[in-house]
C-alpha cells in the first residue's frame, strides 16, 4: 500500500499540535487514517489524525465502532468542519 504523502503527514501532524488526539502523548506517534484508506476520503487530511502506537493499534483497531464516531468528532473540531462517515461503508 502506498506510503502517506510527507506533506500531508505533517499537516496532520501540525493540526494535532504534534500529539495523540486521544492520550496527549507525543511519542511513537502515527497517522490514522479514520474511515480507512480505501473509503470516503483516503489520504486526503480531513480523514486522518495523529495517534500514538498504544492507542492506535491497543484501542482503535480493537474497537474501530467505539473509536470511529469519537476521531470523528476530534478531527470535526481540528480542522473546523463536520466530518462524516460514509454510511454506505459503515
Amino acid at each position: 500500500m502506498k506510503r502517506v504523502s510527507k506533506e500531508t503527514y505533517n499537516y496532520v501532524y501540525n493540526k494535532c499540535m504534534g500529539m495523540c488526539v486521544l492520550c496527549s502523548k507525543t511519542k511513537g506517534l502515527e497517522l490514522h487514517h479514520i474511515c480507512g484508506r480505501g473509503r470516503f476520503l483516503t489520504d486526503e487530511p480531513l480523514n486522518c489524525v495523529m495517534l500514538c502506537h498504544d492507542c492506535h493499534h491497543n484501542k482503535v483497531h480493537g474497537n474501530l465502532k467505539k473509536y470511529r464516531p469519537i476521531l470523528l468528532d476530534i478531527a470535526s473540531e481540528i480542522y473546523g468542519i463536520k466530518i462524516y462517515a460514509d454510511k454506505r461503508r459503515g
